[in-house]
Parts: C-alpha cells; structure tokens; sequence
C-alpha cells in the first residue's frame, strides 16, 4: 500500500511496552505500526533509527492569553513553543480577557486559535456565577472540561458561589478541573510574610509559607467533599505537595471519580533553593519527593507544563509585586526525558502520563494518547542520547524567560509531528499557523 507517510526504523513506545517497528499514516490517521509489509511505500519517509516514536504529548495545562492578556503570551508564539518542545495537543486555560465563560466568547476563541495555531488544541471553560444556563452549550460547543478557581491567579477570578457552584457540579456532565487554594487561609499568611520580610531578601522558602499546604490541602478535601455528594467527576490542577496527593489517593480509594496533575517545576526545584514564583508555590524538599511517589503509585495521572507566561518586566518586579507563572510548554518535555535517563521513570511511564493519561482524563482517547491504528497521526519523536543546555534565549515563547535557563538536560524531541503532518524537524519549525483543529470529547 502507498502511505502518506512511514516512520521507519526507530523505537515504538507505548505505556505498556517498547519495540522497534515502524508506523504508517493515511489520511491524518494511523493506519498500522510495527512490521510493515515489503511493498509498503509513502510519499514521504522519515528515518527514525537510533530515536524513540512516541504518541503525540499533550499538554493539559497552558495559558495561551488569548485573547486579552496577548503582550505575554499569544496562540501563535505559544504554539511555535508547544510544537518546538515536541508537544502536539496543548489545552488552553479560561483565565483570559474577557473569561472564556460564555458561549460567544468560547466561539471567538476557537476562531482565535484556528487562525494562529501550530498545535491541535482543546479549550477549557470557566464556571462562574453568571454562566449556570450555559455550560451545556459550551460543552456542545467542544469545551474540554470546565474550571474553577478556588485560589486567585492570574486575573484574580472569583469561584462561584456554594450553591451555584453545587448545581454547576450537579449539572456538568464533563470533567471540572480545580485550582486548590483558600484566598482566606492565603490573604492571612501573606500578610504575615510580608511583614516578616520587610526589607529581608525573600526565600523560595517564604514564597511558599505566604500560601501553605495545608490551604491546598484544605482546597483539595472541599472539592472532594463536593464530588461526593454530587457525582461529580472532578480534576485536582498542579498538585504541590505530598498533603494534597494523599488526599487525592484516599478519595480514589475510596470511589470518588478524580483525576490529579503535577508540573515539572514541582517535580524539579524545591522551595528552599528556589526562588520562583508560581501558584500554587514549589514546595519543600519533602514534598517534592512526595510527588514522585504519588506518580509511581498512580496518584497522580498527568504530567503537564501550566505553561503560564509573563513579559520579563512583569517577572523583573519586586517579589510581591510580580506576577506568579512559569513559561514550561516548550522545557516539559527535555526535562522529563532527561528524568528518565536518570532513572527517576521509565518512557512507557512517561508516555503514560503525558500522553495517554491526559487524553482519557479529558475525553479524547481514542483520537489521541496513543498509536492504535484509527487515531490521529501524532508522534513525538525523540533522540534520548541527544544533550543539550536548556537556554531562555532560544526559546520561542513571546517572552523568553525561564526557570529552567542553564539547565543540562539529555533526551530531547527532535520531530513533532501532527495529524501525519511534520510540524518541527531537527529544531526547525516546519508547519503553518492555522493547521491545528479543536479537539473535543466525543
């Protein structure tokens, strides 16, 4: 048969096993991988000896800032990122001006995001007080799932009430991720830090203590609470501490139906040698290492970057005047390779979490998170030997900062490609704006 496309010659990954074979693509769509038939031709052939194939990584957790917020970030710049990192579905977070909270707004972000992206992309939508007679529109529409902001981030918006928080849950047929602080518990403790500190040098160490774990492990047993008496399917966003994720395993243990994610950066720094801000903060040592058992137990499902940009004024400001966030959709994927190489888990563990586990939390597996034949064509090739230094500089985000300037990593994507199309090579962008398409739950 003639294909549009056959990678050839590398390491099949999957989460359950590796082996070397081939992969063939037609019409966008896998049709076949390991051993191909002798006459088996393509149109277009990439050698992949010596590299590792793995389905396309998502990205579950970006803010794009689109539309609004566009001198930091916008879907353009962040998806030239996304694809140059080796990831091939990013999902964009509702915190944006105006909030994705209507259905109008959804469409206009679609609109926005078909125009400019590189990536295929799904869209969260936000649940708010104002919006209780629309999210089953907005779910027609291809949102992804919804989210609440329990704690304040970037826009400082309010969660909904109670009781109209209770009935959006009774409702909500898909997924409702959470951001889990207590303004009240933070308000307090930051008031405190600050007075603490007034013309100290500030600590990694006090970033942290200004929004403590318990206000995220508070945050995480009323969300829990919640789903058990509505039936609600429910996701915990960048888990920080080991608190949080033990509270996540009891609740699974226990039947709520919940899904948890974690970002490189708390898996990577540790608040006493780190002074980044982000919200939730990094943490202690101690709960870093919690983390990492929470993957290995099953704890925590995803892997994903909560790639959230500021200009490099903003993040220059004085610590309590800085906006919090971290540029990591384009580091996520070197680093985490570099962590296997290290042993900290295995490529079938990675893939599982970056890949498969994202898509059958939020709906779309089969289409992707994985190479059965029928889903979409998206691979995310990697040279696992390759070492390079990680430089803010050559990033490709619209601000170029980074927490992880400097960093030596080994392992890194060196294809990306998407729906059988080649979108970056070797470190070259290859694809167009305005090939990515939403991607809903069926």
């Amino acid at each position: 048969m003639r294909y549009d496309l056959i990678i050839k010659n590398g390491t099949i990954v999957t989460p359950d096993k590796s082996f070397k074979g081939d992969a063939a693509v037609y019409k966008g769509k896998i049709d076949k991988t390991g051993t191909l038939d002798p006459e088996d031709t393509a149109d277009e052939i990439y050698d992949a000896s010596g590299k590792h194939i793995l389905p396309g990584i998502i990205d579950a957790h970006v803010h794009f800032r689109d539309p609004g917020l566009t001198k930091k970030e916008d879907f353009e710049t962040g998806s030239i990122a996304a694809v140059m990192g080796g990831i091939t579905t990013v999902a964009d977070m509702p915190n944006v001006v105006p909030v994705t909270s209507t259905v109008e707004r959804f469409n206009g972000k679609i609109k926005i995001a078909k125009e400019k992206s590189y990536a295929d992309f799904a869209l969260f939508a936000l649940l708010n007080n104002d919006n209780l007679k629309e999210t089953e529109e907005l779910k027609e529409s291809g949102a992804l799932g919804f989210k609440v902001f329990f704690g304040t981030s970037t826009g400082d918006i309010a969660s909904p009430s109670t009781k109209v928080l209770l009935k959006h849950l009774e409702r909500c047929s898909l997924r409702t991720g959470f951001h889990c602080e207590s303004n009240e518990i933070n308000s307090f403790y930051l008031s405190e830090c600050r007075s603490a500190i007034f013309g100290k040098e500030n600590t990694g160490h006090m970033l942290s203590e200004a929004r403590p774990v318990f206000s995220e492990a508070l945050a995480i047993q009323t969300v829990v609470c919640y789903a058990k008496y509505t039936e609600a399917k429910i996701h915990i966003h960048h888990v920080t501490s080991q608190d949080g994720s033990l509270i996540v395993a009891e609740a699974k243990q226990k039947g709520t139906d919940i899904t948890a994610e974690t970002c490189p950066h708390y898996l990577l720094f540790d608040a006493d040698k780190c002074e980044h801000k982000v919200y939730p903060p990094i943490r202690s040592e101690s709960h870093r290492r919690g983390l990492w058992d929470a993957i290995y137990k099953g704890t925590i499902d995803i892997i994903a970057s909560d790639h959230a940009p500021h200009t490099t004024a903003e993040k220059s400001l004085p610590v309590w005047e800085e906006p919090a966030g971290l540029s990591g959709v384009e580091t996520s994927v070197p680093l985490m390779l570099n962590e296997v190489n290290k042993g900290s888990l295995s490529l079938n563990d990675y893939v599982r979490i970056a890949s498969e586990a994202p898509a059958k939390t939020w709906g779309i597996y089969p289409q992707k998170g994985n190479l059965l034949p029928g889903a979409d064509a998206d691979f995310t090739i990697v040279d696992m030997n390759m070492e390079k230094t990680i430089l803010a500089d050559e990033l490709h985000s619209k601000n170029r900062t980074s927490p992880f300037d400097g960093t030596k990593v080994k392992g890194f994507p060196v294809a990306t490609i998407i729906r059988g199309k080649i979108v970056m090579q070797n470190g070259e962008l290859k694809g167009t704006k305005g090939y990515g398409i939403l991607v809903s739950p069926k």
